[in-house]
């Protein structure tokens, strides 16, 4: 049996001490623009613009009956709750009036701004309109919800209107477990009710709000499974869908605007639009590498787990193709084998040349393997069906314990008896065209973020490095607040990082610049000991592989709570894989 990755840092922990000693060692964003704003104080900023159109204006989005452009119109509440979590942030009232601080007039109308500074993440903004200053008049509109997302060092334009003709329909996920697009049709993960949120654009790209805002319903259009609720008086764009629970069930919706007066009829006037949502409902595995098999779970994950032994001996590492082919790596077998739904037949490819201690696999969208060999010091790619000799990287390749491919296809590798991170071009068998050492001390996990980012988790070093691209030079940022023997990284789509430190049994989170305190930290209390594996669903939940307590334990955002326990079946944990 080849020795694990464990026992290596062990000895290398140990090294480490001794040096020292001796004086050594070492959503969806509406519509609107996005502008600087001061950086580096890890927060953003949410600029809310409004324009109230007056009764004399002669412009086309203003000519609607009087009374959606009350004058009488002199403030807007905007509260802001995180998403998901819904915990208060803030609580403003912003005057609508010609001399009300933030506003100023023209002939044609009044513009009113509001900006509020907040952490990076994702939010729901509710808004509402009265008659009186600081919200003590007669209330004109109450609850329309605004989904937006904070970036850091970024301001976020969020742009209204009190009227107009709708020039189209927007329909935006009001929460992680929704992702997708009106044009290209939404997903919604799990199996737990969901929120929409639907609104009506003016030809500018303003959203039009308050008393001016239509009312709208949501239909079943074709398909079936899910149940919508449609939105109410105090939630007047808000739809939810409840979905059956059931893998790949697709529906198609039509949403409609609906005025009290003749809007719709006029011209360029849009009030109807359809979107499809399909239901991705997660199944998990787990490789034990002890137990010598995968376990896989269906949601809610604590039931009886399906069990996969067929050719297994040590599974170490795990990865799944589009198609959702398993693929398990076998420390002792030196072999990958690959596995066809539904996992329990025999498999369906076995790959041996090329493995010699197999510790970590990545696929790129063409479904090639890549592998790292820790013994042989290689990487070998091999295409489908799989079953021809493999092409092997060599050159400056050391003990590869991680992988990770980026954007462009690049392939990086860590090395960690030369603490080095290398990265190659297709074909990949040549010199590197990257090599990042500064920071770098025992590189053993990496993952890449939307913009290309690249971050290692440096397990002696004690830190997570981030590096832009082209990746040269000192690192971008260096992580070390909560940061003890980093050995698994995950990244949530606001490009929130996770990191499971396996030294002190903690997961920390943080958010970009990344180089604060850990935005949270969940601890040994909660369940935590030896994690050594992080994965996220398309809900944002966290799993979590405790490889010491045989468990694997679920967070829901925003990670604070309870966790849900997985243990029946599980022996020594090493690796997640989620279906796709």
């Amino acid at each position: 049996m080849s020795a694990d990755r464990f026992s290596r840092l062990a000895s290398l922990l140990a090294a480490t001490v001794l040096l020292a000693g001796c004086g050594g060692g070492g959503g969806a964003v509406p519509a609107g623009t996005q502008a600087a704003a001061p950086a580096g104080n890890g927060r953003g900023t949410a600029r809310f613009t409004i324009t109230i159109p007056k009764a004399n204006a002669s412009s086309a989005s203003a000519r609607r009956s009087p009374r959606y452009v009350s004058p009488a119109t002199a403030s807007m509440t905007v509260s802001i709750v995180t998403n998901p979590g819904g915990t208060s942030q803030v609580n403003e009232t912003a005057g609508l009036t010609p001399t009300s601080n933030g506003c100023s007039s023209t002939l044609a109308s009044t513009v009113c701004t509001l900006e509020v500074s907040l952490p990076p993440g994702s939010y729901n903004a509710a808004l509402a309109t009265y008659d009186g200053a600081n919200a003590t008049g007669n209330e004109l509109s109450q609850g329309q919800l605004i989904d937006f997302t904070i970036i850091a060092g970024q301001a976020n334009t969020i742009a209204l209107t009190l009227s107009g003709i709708p020039a189209s329909l927007q329909v935006a996920g009001a929460a992680f477990p929704v992702t997708g697009s009106l044009s290209g049709g939404f997903t919604l993960y799990g199996a737990a009710a969901q929120k929409l949120v639907v609104e009506a654009l003016d030809p500018d790209g303003n959203v039009i709000v308050g008393p001016g805002a239509p009312t709208f319903t949501v239909a079943e259009s074709s398909g079936s499974g899910f149940t919508i609720t449609n939105p109410t008086t105090t939630s007047p764009n808000s739809v939810t869908l409840t979905p059956p629970g059931t893998n790949g069930t697709a529906e198609i919706f039509s949403l409609t605007a609906a005025y009290g007066d003749n809007t719709c009829t006029l011209a360029g006037a849009v009030c109807s639009t359809t979107f499809s949502v399909k239901n991705d409902v997660q199944s998990l595995f787990v490789a034990n590498v002890t137990g010598g098999n995968v376990t896989e779970y269906a949601p809610p994950y604590t039931g009886t787990p399906v069990t996969i032994s067929n050719s297994l001996s040590e599974p170490w590492t795990l990865a799944m193709d589009a198609s959702q082919n398993l693929f398990v790596a076998d420390e002792s077998n030196n072999t990958v084998t690959e596995y066809a739904p539904p996992y329990t037949n025999a498999p369906t490819a076995t790959i041996s040349t090329g493995i010699d201690s197999p510790e970590r696999m990545t696929l790129n969208a063409a479904g090639d393997l890549f592998v790292s060999n820790y013994s042989s010091s290689a990487v070998t790619e091999y295409a489908p069906p799989y079953t021809a000799a493999p092409t092997s990287i060599t050159n400056t390749v050391a003990h590869p314990e991680s992988l990770a491919l980026s954007t462009s296809g690049e392939l990086f590798v860590g090395n960690l008896t030369t603490n080095k991170v290398t990265g190659y071009t297709s074909p990949y068998t040549g010199a590197p065209a990257v090599t990042i050492s500064s920071g770098i001390s025992y590189p053993n996990a990496l993952i890449f973020d939307s913009a290309g980012d690249l971050f290692v988790a440096n397990q002696v070093g004690e830190t997570v490095t981030e590096y832009a691209s082209p990746y040269t030079g000192s690192p971008k940022a260096t992580i070390t607040s909560g940061i003890n023997g980093p050995i698994s990284l995950a990244l949530d789509p606001l490009g929130h990082l996770f990191v499971a430190n396996h030294a002190n049994n903690t997961v920390t989170e943080y958010a970009s610049p990344y180089t604060g305190a850990p935005l949270t930290t969940i601890p040994a209390s909660s369940g935590l000991d030896q994690p050594a594996a992080l994965v996220l669903d398309g809900a944002g939940n966290l799993f979590v592989a405790n490889q010491a307590a045989d468990t694997v334990l679920v967070f829901a955002p925003p990670y604070t709570g309870t966790p849900t326990t997985i243990s029946t079946g599980l022996t020594d944990p090493t690796a997640l894989q989620l279906t796709p």
